[in-house]
Protein backbone atom coordinates (compact mmCIF):
# COMPACT_ATOMS: atom_id res chain seq x y z
CA UNK A 1 0.00 0.00 0.00
CA UNK A 2 1.26 3.49 -0.89
CA UNK A 3 0.16 6.81 0.55
CA UNK A 4 0.18 10.33 -0.89
CA UNK A 5 -0.67 13.28 1.36
CA UNK A 6 0.63 16.65 2.44
CA UNK A 7 3.20 16.10 5.17
CA UNK A 8 3.09 12.34 4.69
CA UNK A 9 5.84 10.40 6.48
CA UNK A 10 6.85 6.74 6.16
CA UNK A 11 4.64 4.25 8.02
CA UNK A 12 5.25 0.55 8.75
CA UNK A 13 2.12 -0.39 6.78
CA UNK A 14 3.12 1.52 3.63
CA UNK A 15 5.52 0.59 0.83
CA UNK A 16 5.99 4.08 -0.59
CA UNK A 17 5.15 7.48 0.85
CA UNK A 18 4.65 10.60 -1.28
CA UNK A 19 4.58 14.06 0.30
CA UNK A 20 2.14 16.10 -1.81
CA UNK A 21 1.38 19.79 -1.43
CA UNK A 22 -2.24 20.94 -1.67
CA UNK A 23 -3.50 24.54 -1.67
CA UNK A 24 -7.05 25.35 -0.54
CA UNK A 25 -7.69 27.44 -3.66
CA UNK A 26 -9.16 24.88 -6.12
CA UNK A 27 -7.67 26.76 -9.12
CA UNK A 28 -4.14 27.10 -7.70
CA UNK A 29 -1.21 26.36 -10.03
CA UNK A 30 0.25 24.23 -7.24
CA UNK A 31 -2.78 21.95 -7.30
CA UNK A 32 -2.39 21.51 -11.07
CA UNK A 33 1.22 20.43 -10.45
CA UNK A 34 0.03 18.04 -7.75
CA UNK A 35 -2.51 16.46 -10.13
CA UNK A 36 0.26 15.96 -12.68
CA UNK A 37 2.49 14.32 -10.06
CA UNK A 38 -0.32 12.03 -8.96
CA UNK A 39 -0.96 11.01 -12.56
CA UNK A 40 2.71 10.07 -13.01
CA UNK A 41 2.70 8.08 -9.76
CA UNK A 42 -0.45 6.17 -10.78
CA UNK A 43 0.97 5.49 -14.23
CA UNK A 44 4.30 4.28 -12.83
CA UNK A 45 2.91 2.04 -10.09
CA UNK A 46 -0.13 0.69 -11.97
CA UNK A 47 -2.53 0.62 -9.02
CA UNK A 48 -5.70 -1.46 -9.06
CA UNK A 49 -7.52 0.85 -6.68
CA UNK A 50 -7.12 4.43 -5.42
CA UNK A 51 -8.89 5.54 -2.24
CA UNK A 52 -9.24 9.28 -1.67
CA UNK A 53 -10.38 11.35 1.30
CA UNK A 54 -11.40 15.00 1.76
CA UNK A 55 -12.56 17.50 -0.84
CA UNK A 56 -9.31 18.87 -2.24
CA UNK A 57 -7.13 15.77 -2.27
CA UNK A 58 -10.10 13.68 -3.42
CA UNK A 59 -10.68 15.92 -6.43
CA UNK A 60 -6.96 15.89 -7.27
CA UNK A 61 -6.69 12.09 -7.07
CA UNK A 62 -9.78 11.48 -9.20
CA UNK A 63 -8.73 14.06 -11.79
CA UNK A 64 -5.32 12.37 -12.06
CA UNK A 65 -7.00 8.98 -12.47
CA UNK A 66 -9.34 10.32 -15.17
CA UNK A 67 -6.30 11.46 -17.17
CA UNK A 68 -5.23 7.82 -17.51
CA UNK A 69 -8.32 6.96 -19.55
CA UNK A 70 -9.41 3.31 -19.73
CA UNK A 71 -6.26 2.14 -17.94
CA UNK A 72 -7.13 4.07 -14.78
CA UNK A 73 -7.48 2.37 -11.38
CA UNK A 74 -10.82 1.92 -9.66
CA UNK A 75 -11.59 5.05 -7.63
CA UNK A 76 -13.18 4.96 -4.17
CA UNK A 77 -13.84 8.37 -2.64
CA UNK A 78 -14.71 8.81 1.04
CA UNK A 79 -16.45 12.12 1.67
CA UNK A 80 -15.88 13.58 5.13
CA UNK A 81 -18.50 16.25 4.60
CA UNK A 82 -19.43 18.06 1.40
CA UNK A 83 -18.51 21.74 1.38
CA UNK A 84 -21.80 22.65 -0.26
CA UNK A 85 -25.53 22.20 0.20
CA UNK A 86 -28.53 22.20 -2.15
CA UNK A 87 -28.49 26.01 -2.32
CA UNK A 88 -27.49 28.16 -5.29
CA UNK A 89 -24.94 30.48 -3.65
CA UNK A 90 -21.56 30.80 -5.41
CA UNK A 91 -19.61 28.70 -2.91
CA UNK A 92 -22.05 25.80 -3.08
CA UNK A 93 -22.14 25.89 -6.87
CA UNK A 94 -18.32 25.83 -7.16
CA UNK A 95 -17.81 22.87 -4.85
CA UNK A 96 -20.84 21.02 -6.19
CA UNK A 97 -19.55 21.48 -9.74
CA UNK A 98 -16.18 20.03 -8.75
CA UNK A 99 -17.85 16.93 -7.31
CA UNK A 100 -20.13 16.53 -10.34
CA UNK A 101 -17.12 16.72 -12.67
CA UNK A 102 -15.46 13.96 -10.63
CA UNK A 103 -18.59 11.79 -10.52
CA UNK A 104 -17.82 9.96 -13.76
CA UNK A 105 -14.58 8.58 -12.33
CA UNK A 106 -15.99 7.92 -8.84
CA UNK A 107 -16.69 4.19 -9.01
CA UNK A 108 -17.64 4.01 -5.33
CA UNK A 109 -18.60 6.89 -3.08
CA UNK A 110 -18.86 6.68 0.71
CA UNK A 111 -20.76 9.35 2.69
CA UNK A 112 -21.25 9.51 6.44
CA UNK A 113 -24.20 11.73 7.29
CA UNK A 114 -27.78 11.63 6.07
CA UNK A 115 -27.77 15.06 4.42
CA UNK A 116 -24.67 14.23 2.37
CA UNK A 117 -26.34 10.99 1.32
CA UNK A 118 -29.30 12.97 -0.01
CA UNK A 119 -26.96 15.34 -1.87
CA UNK A 120 -24.93 12.47 -3.34
CA UNK A 121 -28.06 10.74 -4.62
CA UNK A 122 -29.72 13.92 -5.88
CA UNK A 123 -26.69 15.12 -7.87
CA UNK A 124 -25.47 11.63 -8.84
CA UNK A 125 -22.00 12.13 -7.39
CA UNK A 126 -20.86 8.53 -7.75
CA UNK A 127 -21.61 5.41 -9.75
CA UNK A 128 -22.36 3.50 -6.55
CA UNK A 129 -23.09 5.29 -3.29
CA UNK A 130 -22.65 3.79 0.15
CA UNK A 131 -23.48 5.06 3.63
CA UNK A 132 -21.34 4.39 6.69
CA UNK A 133 -21.52 5.65 10.27
CA UNK A 134 -18.30 7.64 10.15
CA UNK A 135 -14.82 6.14 10.09
CA UNK A 136 -15.22 4.29 13.37
CA UNK A 137 -14.24 5.35 16.89
CA UNK A 138 -11.43 3.38 18.55
CA UNK A 139 -13.00 3.09 21.99
CA UNK A 140 -9.85 1.58 23.53
CA UNK A 141 -8.32 5.07 23.46
CA UNK A 142 -10.98 6.32 25.89
CA UNK A 143 -10.91 4.20 29.07
CA UNK A 144 -12.73 5.28 32.24
CA UNK A 145 -10.83 7.53 34.67
CA UNK A 146 -11.09 7.74 38.44
CA UNK A 147 -12.69 10.63 40.28
CA UNK A 148 -9.27 11.52 41.69
CA UNK A 149 -7.83 11.74 38.16
CA UNK A 150 -10.73 13.91 37.10
CA UNK A 151 -10.31 16.29 40.04
CA UNK A 152 -6.55 16.48 39.49
CA UNK A 153 -7.10 17.46 35.88
CA UNK A 154 -9.61 20.17 36.78
CA UNK A 155 -7.34 21.51 39.51
CA UNK A 156 -4.51 21.86 36.97
CA UNK A 157 -6.66 24.52 35.28
CA UNK A 158 -7.73 26.10 38.56
CA UNK A 159 -11.24 24.66 38.32
CA UNK A 160 -13.17 23.54 41.38
CA UNK A 161 -16.16 21.18 41.36
CA UNK A 162 -18.41 24.23 40.97
CA UNK A 163 -16.49 25.75 38.05
CA UNK A 164 -18.21 25.39 34.68
CA UNK A 165 -15.46 24.11 32.38
CA UNK A 166 -16.17 24.07 28.65
CA UNK A 167 -13.99 22.23 26.16
CA UNK A 168 -13.53 22.89 22.44
CA UNK A 169 -11.14 20.72 20.45
CA UNK A 170 -10.00 20.72 16.84
CA UNK A 171 -8.03 22.73 14.32
CA UNK A 172 -8.07 26.46 15.04
CA UNK A 173 -9.54 27.71 11.78
CA UNK A 174 -12.28 29.71 10.16
CA UNK A 175 -14.24 26.56 9.34
CA UNK A 176 -14.16 25.39 12.94
CA UNK A 177 -15.30 28.90 13.90
CA UNK A 178 -13.80 29.19 17.40
CA UNK A 179 -14.16 32.99 17.18
CA UNK A 180 -17.93 32.60 17.60
CA UNK A 181 -17.40 30.48 20.72
CA UNK A 182 -15.07 33.09 22.20
CA UNK A 183 -17.69 35.77 21.60
CA UNK A 184 -20.36 33.52 23.13
CA UNK A 185 -18.16 32.82 26.13
CA UNK A 186 -17.64 36.56 26.58
CA UNK A 187 -21.42 36.98 26.91
CA UNK A 188 -21.74 33.96 29.20
CA UNK A 189 -18.74 34.98 31.33
CA UNK A 190 -20.32 38.27 32.41
CA UNK A 191 -22.72 36.33 34.66
CA UNK A 192 -20.36 33.41 35.30
CA UNK A 193 -16.96 35.01 36.00
CA UNK A 194 -15.33 31.82 37.31
CA UNK A 195 -16.07 29.73 34.21
CA UNK A 196 -13.37 28.36 31.89
CA UNK A 197 -13.07 27.63 28.18
CA UNK A 198 -10.32 25.26 27.05
CA UNK A 199 -9.29 25.37 23.38
CA UNK A 200 -7.35 22.24 22.44
CA UNK A 201 -5.63 22.25 19.06
CA UNK A 202 -3.45 24.30 16.74
CA UNK A 203 -4.08 25.99 13.42
CA UNK A 204 -3.75 29.03 11.21
CA UNK A 205 -6.25 31.11 13.24
CA UNK A 206 -4.39 30.75 16.54
CA UNK A 207 -2.83 34.23 16.62
CA UNK A 208 -6.05 35.88 15.50
CA UNK A 209 -8.02 34.07 18.20
CA UNK A 210 -5.47 34.96 20.86
CA UNK A 211 -5.78 38.62 19.89
CA UNK A 212 -9.57 38.38 20.24
CA UNK A 213 -9.21 36.85 23.70
CA UNK A 214 -6.82 39.63 24.75
CA UNK A 215 -9.17 42.28 23.37
CA UNK A 216 -12.02 40.86 25.45
CA UNK A 217 -9.71 40.59 28.49
CA UNK A 218 -10.46 36.89 28.91
CA UNK A 219 -6.86 35.65 29.18
CA UNK A 220 -7.47 34.14 32.62
CA UNK A 221 -10.60 32.29 31.57
CA UNK A 222 -9.81 31.06 28.06
CA UNK A 223 -6.80 28.74 27.77
CA UNK A 224 -5.07 27.73 24.54
CA UNK A 225 -3.83 24.18 25.14
CA UNK A 226 -2.20 23.47 21.77
CA UNK A 227 -1.94 19.90 20.50
CA UNK A 228 -2.92 17.41 23.22
CA UNK A 229 -2.41 13.68 23.54
CA UNK A 230 -4.56 13.40 26.68
CA UNK A 231 -7.99 14.08 25.19
CA UNK A 232 -9.60 11.25 27.16
CA UNK A 233 -8.97 12.92 30.51
CA UNK A 234 -9.96 16.33 29.10
CA UNK A 235 -13.29 14.97 27.87
CA UNK A 236 -13.97 13.20 31.15
CA UNK A 237 -12.99 16.21 33.27
CA UNK A 238 -14.94 18.89 31.40
CA UNK A 239 -18.62 19.77 31.82
CA UNK A 240 -19.67 20.47 28.21
CA UNK A 241 -18.11 20.14 24.75
CA UNK A 242 -18.57 23.17 22.48
CA UNK A 243 -18.43 23.28 18.69
CA UNK A 244 -19.36 26.13 16.36
CA UNK A 245 -18.10 24.42 13.20
CA UNK A 246 -19.58 25.65 9.92
CA UNK A 247 -19.40 22.28 8.20
CA UNK A 248 -18.76 18.66 9.23
CA UNK A 249 -19.05 15.11 7.98
CA UNK A 250 -19.38 13.10 11.18
CA UNK A 251 -17.08 14.87 13.66
CA UNK A 252 -14.75 12.77 15.79
CA UNK A 253 -14.76 15.31 18.63
CA UNK A 254 -18.51 14.86 19.14
CA UNK A 255 -18.26 11.07 18.82
CA UNK A 256 -15.47 11.02 21.39
CA UNK A 257 -17.25 13.38 23.78
CA UNK A 258 -20.49 11.40 23.72
CA UNK A 259 -18.61 8.14 24.28
CA UNK A 260 -16.99 9.77 27.33
CA UNK A 261 -20.38 10.89 28.66
CA UNK A 262 -19.86 14.58 27.89
CA UNK A 263 -22.87 16.69 26.79
CA UNK A 264 -22.47 18.77 23.63
CA UNK A 265 -23.56 22.28 22.67
CA UNK A 266 -22.94 22.69 18.95
CA UNK A 267 -23.87 24.52 15.78
CA UNK A 268 -26.99 23.31 14.00
CA UNK A 269 -25.31 21.78 10.93
CA UNK A 270 -25.22 18.43 9.17
CA UNK A 271 -23.06 15.92 10.99
CA UNK A 272 -23.96 17.51 14.32
CA UNK A 273 -27.64 16.87 13.67
CA UNK A 274 -26.91 13.16 13.12
CA UNK A 275 -25.38 12.84 16.59
CA UNK A 276 -26.95 15.41 18.91
CA UNK A 277 -30.52 15.47 20.16
CA UNK A 278 -32.29 16.86 23.22
CA UNK A 279 -31.14 13.89 25.30
CA UNK A 280 -27.43 14.64 25.03
CA UNK A 281 -27.05 18.29 24.09
CA UNK A 282 -28.30 21.45 22.41
CA UNK A 283 -27.93 22.99 18.96
CA UNK A 284 -27.67 26.69 18.07
CA UNK A 285 -27.81 28.45 14.71
CA UNK A 286 -24.67 30.07 13.27
CA UNK A 287 -26.22 33.27 11.98
CA UNK A 288 -25.93 36.94 12.91
CA UNK A 289 -27.10 36.05 16.43
CA UNK A 290 -25.04 32.87 16.72
CA UNK A 291 -22.96 34.05 19.68
CA UNK A 292 -26.08 35.00 21.64
CA UNK A 293 -27.67 31.63 20.83
CA UNK A 294 -24.62 29.70 21.95
CA UNK A 295 -24.31 31.79 25.13
CA UNK A 296 -27.98 31.17 25.93
CA UNK A 297 -27.50 27.41 25.62
CA UNK A 298 -24.38 27.58 27.78
CA UNK A 299 -26.28 29.50 30.45
CA UNK A 300 -29.22 27.07 30.43
CA UNK A 301 -26.95 24.08 30.98
CA UNK A 302 -24.86 25.90 33.60
CA UNK A 303 -27.73 27.39 35.62
CA UNK A 304 -29.95 24.31 35.59
CA UNK A 305 -28.06 21.53 37.38
CA UNK A 306 -30.87 19.06 36.78
CA UNK A 307 -30.69 19.73 33.05
CA UNK A 308 -26.92 19.26 33.04
CA UNK A 309 -27.25 16.03 34.97
CA UNK A 310 -29.93 14.76 32.57
CA UNK A 311 -27.78 15.60 29.54
CA UNK A 312 -24.81 13.79 31.07
CA UNK A 313 -26.97 10.74 31.67
CA UNK A 314 -28.19 10.86 28.07
CA UNK A 315 -24.71 11.30 26.58
CA UNK A 316 -23.60 7.98 25.14
CA UNK A 317 -22.51 6.65 21.76
CA UNK A 318 -24.33 3.95 19.84
CA UNK A 319 -22.16 0.93 19.07
CA UNK A 320 -22.79 1.39 15.35
CA UNK A 321 -20.19 4.19 15.47
CA UNK A 322 -17.48 1.96 17.01
CA UNK A 323 -14.60 0.97 14.78
CA UNK A 324 -15.52 -2.70 15.26
CA UNK A 325 -18.84 -1.97 13.53
CA UNK A 326 -17.64 0.45 10.86
CA UNK A 327 -14.45 -1.27 9.71
CA UNK A 328 -16.12 -4.37 8.16
CA UNK A 329 -18.55 -2.17 6.24
CA UNK A 330 -15.79 0.05 4.85
CA UNK A 331 -13.64 -2.94 3.92
CA UNK A 332 -16.55 -4.56 2.13
CA UNK A 333 -16.99 -1.42 0.01
CA UNK A 334 -13.31 -1.22 -0.84
CA UNK A 335 -12.84 -4.90 -1.68
CA UNK A 336 -16.20 -5.61 -3.37
CA UNK A 337 -15.88 -6.54 -7.05
CA UNK A 338 -17.06 -4.18 -9.78
CA UNK A 339 -20.72 -4.75 -10.73
CA UNK A 340 -21.80 -5.94 -14.17
CA UNK A 341 -22.00 -3.21 -16.81
CA UNK A 342 -25.81 -3.06 -16.70
CA UNK A 343 -25.84 -2.19 -13.01
CA UNK A 344 -22.65 -0.14 -12.83
CA UNK A 345 -24.50 3.16 -12.45
CA UNK A 346 -27.00 1.87 -9.89
CA UNK A 347 -26.92 3.77 -6.61
CA UNK A 348 -26.45 1.63 -3.52
CA UNK A 349 -26.29 2.44 0.15
CA UNK A 350 -26.81 0.51 3.37
CA UNK A 351 -28.89 1.79 6.25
Amino acid sequence: MDIAAEGAVPHPLTNRCYDMRFVKDPLSIQNIRTVSMLREIMLKNNYDIVISNSTLSGAAARTAAAMLGKSRPECVHISHGYMFDKGMNARSQIYRTIERLCAGVTDKLVVMNREDLILALRFRLGKRIFFTDGMGLDTEKFPPVSEDERKKCRMSFGASDDTMMFLCCGELSGRKNQALLIEAFDIFHRRHPDSLLLLAGNGGSKNELKMLVQKLELDRNIRFLGHRTDMNILYRSSDVLLSASKMEGLPFNVLEALYCGLPVIASDIKGHRDLIDKNCGMLFRIDAHGAEGAAKAMAEVSDNKNLHSALKSGSHLDEKYYIQSVRPKLLSVITRQKPAAKTAARKEYSK
